[in-house]
């Protein structure tokens, strides 16, 4: 897809569709002017009284051959007073999916001034147009690659265009980094969605490898070998069951002095998850080939960082695994000791990922980070508590918090902080090891999540735990019309790129 920005009025605009947006309680004002500026091609949307810039809501008119652009296509963005950035990102994607259905090229798009809104007051125009252009370039995002016959047809090009050359450079620099963010975002979606006999760990490693060097980052890779020389025990464990052999990924991004500490992103790395002996259910098993997403956020995020060349030092540990049952799988009443050196009695087989992190955890501990935040879709209990909404934030570093929070609110990968109160820790308590992998019954799942692995952090550095198996993936019946499509979510990548600017000098 080619983008660009340009200073011209909508008339001037050649394109199969140039697109206009209206605020609900402006909508009549809005299509008036359209009309004169358009010779009455309005005429019969305005008397039919259609189009009411309610929220999400478009139409289309069809100019005539005095005009440089074929179509016209208006977007509702709701009430002026309501307006978000989420909303202005959800309201431009709809109308970019629109324009997908009618088999359209090349799109032009208004961009609106918005320093007059005071819903959206505090947020700077690079903010505002990252987010219309997120969700233009996120929406065009398909499911069909294993298809013989594809029939989505993506914009080939986008032309943001605006009547004032007031806010170009901030609105260029916007898109510019718009694209690269949303480009590491898909590749996050593209490896989560990869089916599982195509992509086992060795080939996740791979992949990974073969983009590193072109993006910018290094990637070293352990196999089973390595692993059992370092003691990883809980990685090794969770992946006896399976054929594909288990690999732990270090990533590497040098942007600043190499004495400085690094930030290190953790992502959970299942490439298929069965549940192993505690096996899960046959429904919905397909969709585990998804909880490797906090591995792919990881991912997307290098991508995104050495892109943007940030100045700052970043470590993405991942280990990856297939949890399968087998002759020689890892079994319930197991112990197991981890890299660190304590010991786990393993309750249920598929409480795996917390394993995986348990190990990647104490090993983040020997570059005396400033900060560790992993990632992975770990508990189901996230699904009861989020709906498939916001993804759940532990940790043992208000700040810290606080920073995630914020990069969550305002790129839309939106996070809510649950408590790791010591009066938990009893409900992991284990009569022959140090802790258990899971909890008291249901209760409290994904905070028994985060509390299991703040004990292998150890108290050694600020630590973030994101539980995103609440929002990594959308199943087809809640699929949003939206930028967020079915199936891979990619969430983490754009917080994450957005949290990072923070520690960029």
């Amino acid at each position: 897809m080619k983008t660009k920005f340009e200073v011209k009025k909508i008339k001037d605009m050649r394109a199969d569709v140039v697109a206009s947006v209206a605020f609900e309680d402006e909508a009549s004002q809005k299509l008036q002017w359209l009309n004169t500026l358009f010779k009455g091609s309005l005429d019969t949307l305005i008397e039919t009284n259609d189009f009411k810039g309610t929220l999400n809501s478009t139409s289309m008119v069809y100019l005539g051959p005095d005009h440089k652009s074929k179509r016209l296509m208006i977007i509702g963005l709701g009430k002026s007073k309501e307006i978000t950035l989420e909303k202005l990102r959800n309201a431009y994607a709809v109308a970019a999916k629109k324009m997908n259905s009618l088999k359209l090229s090349v799109s032009a798009f208004e961009i609106p001034d918005l320093s007059q809104v005071k819903s959206i007051t505090g947020r700077n125009h690079y903010e505002i147009m990252q987010a219309i252009s997120e969700g233009i370039f996120l929406s065009q995002y398909n499911l069909k690659k294993y298809h013989t016959k594809n029939d989505f047809q993506p914009l080939s090009e986008v032309i943001f265009f605006t009547d004032s050359p007031k806010y170009t450079k901030e609105a260029s620099d916007a898109v510019r980094d718009s694209r690269i963010i949303c480009d590491a975002a898909i590749m996050a979606r593209d490896l989560e969605n990869e089916p599982s006999n195509l992509l086992t760990p060795d080939k996740f490693a791979e992949v990974v490898k073969k983009s590193s060097s072109k993006a910018g980052y290094s990637v070293t890779v352990f196999d089973e070998k390595k692993l059992a020389q370092l003691n990883m025990n809980c990685i090794l464990s969770v992946g006896k069951g399976s054929k594909n052999p288990p690999r732990f990924l270090i990533l590497q991004y040098f942007g600043a002095n190499k004495s400085e500490k690094p930030v290190i992103l953790v992502g959970k790395g299942v490439t298929f998850d069965s549940g192993g002996i505690s096996i899960k259910p046959s429904q919905g098993m397909g969709d585990m080939k998804m909880d490797m997403g906090g591995a792919a956020a990881v991912v997307g995020t290098f991508e995104a960082v050495a892109r943007l060349k940030y100045k700052m030092n970043l470590i993405g540990l991942i280990p990856a695994v297939e949890n399968m049952p087998d002759g020689g799988s890892y079994k319930p009443g197991d112990v197991i000791k981890s890299y660190g050196g304590i010991t786990i009695e393993v309750d249920n087989t598929d409480a795996e990922g917390r394993l995986i992190l348990a190990d990647a955890l104490e090993y983040a501990a020997n570059y005396k980070p400033k900060a560790v935040i992993d990632i992975c879709t770990l508990t189901g209990a996230a699904i009861i508590c989020f709906g498939h909404l916001l993804a759940g934030l532990m940790g043992n570093d208000k700040d810290l918090i606080k920073k995630i929070f914020e990069a969550g609110e305002l790129t839309g990968e939106r996070v809510w902080e649950l408590p790791l109160y010591d009066e938990y820790d009893k409900l992991m308590n284990s009569e022959i090891a140090d802790i258990k992998n899971t909890g008291v019954g249901r209760q409290a799942g994904t905070i028994m999540g985060g509390i299991f692995l703040k004990k292998f952090t150890k108290g050694k550095y600020s630590w973030a735990h994101l539980d995103i198996a609440s929002v990594g993936f959308s199943p087809a019946e809640l699929a949003a019309e939206y930028q967020t499509p079915q199936g891979a979510t990619g969430f983490g990548v754009r917080l994450f790129t957005e949290l990072l600017k923070s520690y960029s000098k």
